[in-house]
C-alpha cells in the first residue's frame, strides 16, 4: 500500500472547493486524466471513497468531508513548518499561530500586543478563535503553537502561565435586579432566577452554589459567553460572564453586577505544549504575556454599571 502525499491532499482539496475535476483540473493547470487518476490512487490508498462523481460536479462523502477538514490544517502545518524553517533559529520574524478566546479580544489589543508587536516588528499572525476546549485541541493537533484560553481547564501537558484573577458577573435587563441592593451581587440573590451561561463553568458555578446551600436555576447552558450576553438582552435570563466580558458592547443597556464569591473566578492563560517543537516566538509571546498581563482596567471596575 502506498501513503498519500502533500500533492495529493491539495489536489482534493482543490477539488473539494471548486466542486468539480474540470473546474479543479483548469485551477491547477493540469488535464483531468492525470489529476483523477492521483484522487483514484488517494481513495484506493485509504480504503475509502471520498468524492461521489456525477457528470458535471464532484462531492464528498462523509469520509472525504472528514479528510478535507484534515488535509486544510495538514496542508497549513507544513507552511508553517516551512515558513519556520526559512526564519530558523532567529524569532525576530515569522507566523506566529495563535488561538484566542471571545474574552481575550480587548485585553491583548490593549495590553499585550502593541509594545509585542513593536519589539517584534517582522511578525505576522494567524489567529484561530474558539472557545477553550477546542483551542486545547488544536494545540494537541499542531494546529496552533499557542493560545490564550480561560480556566478552568486540564493543565496536564501544557506550560501555562495565569493572568490575573477576575470574577464572573451577573448581566441582564435591569428589572431582574430591582429588589437587590447595589454594589455586587450574593449568590443567594441569584437563587432562582434563570441562568444562562456557558458549560465550562459547570463545575465551578454548582460547587458555588452547592456551598451556599441552593441549587442553581439553569435556563440556558451555551459555549461562548457572547450567547449568553445576547440572551441576556432578550430578557431571557441573567448571563453569568466573565467581568472583561461583561464590558463587550454585544448587547447595550445591560446591567453588570460583579459576583461575590471566592468560587466564582476565573484567568486568562497563556499556554503551549510542554513536548514537542515550539518556535521562540511562540514561547516569546508567552513569556511577555506573563510579564505584562495585568488587570483589564487600569481603575478598579465598578461594582454596579450598565453597558451602553
Amino acid at each position: 500500500m502506498g501513503q498519500m502525499n502533500s500533492r495529493q491532499l491539495y489536489y482534493f482539496t482543490v477539488i473539494a472547493e471548486t466542486g468539480s475535476f474540470t473546474a479543479a483540473a483548469k485551477k491547477l493547470g493540469l488535464s483531468q486524466p492525470p489529476l483523477s487518476k492521483q484522487i483514484m490512487m488517494l481513495e484506493e490508498d485509504l480504503g475509502v471513497r471520498l468524492l461521489t462523481r456525477g457528470a458535471r460536479k464532484a462531492e464528498l462523502t462523509e469520509a472525504g468531508s472528514y479528510l478535507y477538514a484534515r488535509a486544510k490544517d495538514i496542508l497549513s502545518m507544513m507552511d508553517t513548518a516551512a515558513d519556520e524553517l526559512q526564519n530558523f533559529p532567529s524569532s525576530s520574524k515569522g507566523i506566529l499561530k495563535l488561538g484566542t478566546i471571545s474574552s481575550s479580544g480587548s485585553f491583548l489589543a490593549d495590553s499585550i500586543l502593541p509594545d509585542f508587536c513593536r519589539l517584534h516588528p517582522n511578525v505576522r499572525f494567524e489567529i484561530s478563535e474558539g472557545n477553550t476546549y477546542e483551542l486545547l485541541e488544536k494545540l494537541k493537533n499542531g494546529i496552533i503553537e499557542c493560545a490564550v484560553v480561560r480556566t478552568p481547564f486540564n493543565t496536564d501537558g501544557f506550560h501555562c502561565v495565569f493572568g490575573s484573577e477576575e470574577p464572573l458577573t451577573a448581566v441582564g435587563v435591569s428589572s431582574w435586579f430591582d429588589a437587590i441592593p447595589g454594589g455586587t451581587i450574593r449568590l443567594t440573590d441569584l437563587a432562582g432566577k434563570p441562568l444562562i451561561y456557558y458549560r465550562r463553568f459547570d463545575a465551578i458555578i454548582s460547587m458555588a452554589f452547592q456551598n451556599i446551600g441552593a441549587a442553581p436555576n439553569i435556563f440556558c447552558r451555551n459555549d461562548d459567553a457572547r450567547t449568553c450576553l445576547q440572551w441576556a438582552g432578550a430578557g431571557l435570563g441573567v448571563a453569568l460572564v466573565p467581568e472583561s466580558i461583561s464590558s463587550m458592547r454585544t448587547v447595550e443597556g445591560l446591567t453588570v453586577r460583579i459576583i461575590d464569591s471566592p468560587e466564582t473566578v476565573t484567568r486568562m492563560t497563556a499556554i503551549y505544549k510542554k513536548n514537542g517543537y515550539v518556535s521562540n516566538i511562540a514561547k516569546e509571546f508567552v513569556t511577555y504575556f506573563e510579564t505584562h498581563s495585568k488587570p483589564h482596567s487600569a481603575s478598579q471596575p465598578s461594582q454596579t454599571r450598565k453597558i451602553r
